[in-house]
Formats: structure tokens, C-alpha cells, sequence
């Protein structure tokens, strides 16, 4: 249920110069609907990068799949620095296992997510193309490479507020990790070792501006279902 998002800008059709990488770490909650945070994802993420006219998002899925992803398919949550990708048809057809449970302390659980292309991770296979309408398209991708796993314990769940550039939180439920990890893994599912269940989305990691963080957080899920499904 695992994929990467994966953003591309480019100046005009058949652009060689085009620029971009993964951005993030998305889920499947069920086989049209995706959870990522939305301090990577959001309408206003679809500004270009800097000396650019035009940019693009897809969903990089493990199974070597692709999904472009259009910006009216985006419902955000800042509150709870979340962003629901909806997809119009079916997009996730592997077995589905979603399944959610309250996180409690000393929990022990799996964090899964990707290596950020930032700095460039030249281990990342992947060939951008043109296709006989001037669309930019993904040709191949390899994942397995720039996957990234961390395990360890709930070292405390508690009510946080965050007031940074881009995730504005208040008095919500937060797991903190006895981990650090990498840019990247934010939007990843936290699962509990031994059931495989959902605890938490992954969120935010400091010190703020760094690549490698020394503290992870994650929103417990039940603060996020009890957003998005209302």
C-alpha cells in the first residue's frame, strides 16, 4: 500500500532540462484514496521549481505502477498536516491491508518509507519521457532502492502544537519515535511490529532544516481518521 511521490518541473513540451525527484512517502486507505502529509502535498505545491514554468506529480507505487497526480484530487488538512489524495478510479490493485489501531507507549513498530531526492540519490532508477501529445511521462522506476526502514519503540504520545514554515499544528496527538530518519519518510504509515496495524502518519522530524533528523514525529491515526472521515 506503499508509494512515493514524485514531482517533475520542466519549462516546455520535450523539455530536456527537466528537474525534480521524490519528494515523500504516500499509503493507500483503501484502493482509490491515499494519506500523505500536507506540508508535501497541497494545491500550492504545484508551483514549479524556481526557473520553471510547469511541474507535474505522480504516485510511484511499489509494484512499478505510476499515477499522475492533478491538484483538484487533493483534500488537505493542515490541522492535522494531512493531505487525502482522491483519486477517480481504482489505482491501488494488490492485496489491500489496511487496518488501524491505537498506538500505545513502548509500542514496537516498523517505519517505511523513501530516500528524498534531496541531495540528488544518484541509486534512484528512473527515465522520464514525452509521449505523441507533448505529456511528460515515467518510463521505469526502482524503488527497492531508496527504500528506507526504521524500527524502535513509542517513547511518548502526548498533545503537541508546531508553529513552522510549513506544518502549523495545535494541541494534536503526536507519537514520538525512539528514532531518527531521513527526509523523505514524511507521509509514511507507522506500523505496529507485531500486527502490522496503522499507528500514526509520519509528520515532521528536527532539527527542521537538516536531511538526516535526530527525532521523529507522527500524528496518531485516530486523530487523522477522525478528520478525514467525517
Amino acid at each position: 500500500m506503499l508509494a512515493a511521490i514524485f514531482k517533475a518541473s520542466y519549462n516546455f513540451p520535450r523539455d530536456t532540462n527537466v528537474v525534480g525527484g521524490i519528494c515523500g512517502t504516500a499509503f493507500f486507505i483503501d484502493p482509490r484514496n491515499a494519506l500523505t502529509a500536507n506540508h508535501l502535498l497541497n494545491v500550492d505545491n504545484f508551483q514549479p521549481n524556481d526557473n520553471f514554468l510547469y511541474c507535474k506529480f505522480w504516485l510511484l507505487l511499489e509494484n512499478g505502477q505510476s499515477s499522475i497526480i492533478e491538484n483538484e484530487y487533493l483534500k488537505s488538512y493542515p490541522s492535522i498536516d494531512t493531505t487525502k489524495i482522491c483519486f477517480p478510479e481504482i489505482v491501488y490493485k494488490d492485496l489491500f491491508n489496511y487496518k488501524t489501531t491505537i498506538a500505545d507507549k513502548g509500542n514496537k513498530f516498523i517505519l517505511k518509507g523513501f530516500l528524498s531526492s534531496v541531495p540528488e540519490n544518484p541509486n534512484l532508477r528512473i527515465t522520464l519521457d514525452w509521449d505523441a501529445q507533448g505529456e511528460l511521462v515515467i518510463n521505469n522506476f526502482n524503488l527497492s532502492s531508496v527504500t528506507s526502514i526504521q524500527e524502535g519503540t513509542l517513547e511518548e504520545i502526548r498533545n503537541i502544537s508546531l508553529n513552522s514554515k510549513d506544518v502549523k499544528i495545535n494541541n494534536k496527538k503526536y507519537l514520538t519515535l525512539s528514532c531518527g530518519g531521513n527526509t523523505g519518510l514524511s507521509g509514511a504509515p507507522l506500523l505496529k511490529s507485531d500486527t502490522g496495524e496503522v499507528v500514526g502518519r509520519m509528520s515532521f522530524g528536527l532539527p527542521v532544516d537538516v536531511v538526516i533528523k535526530e527525532k521523529l514525529f507522527a500524528i496518531s491515526i485516530d486523530e487523522v481518521e477522525k478528520e478525514i472521515l467525517q
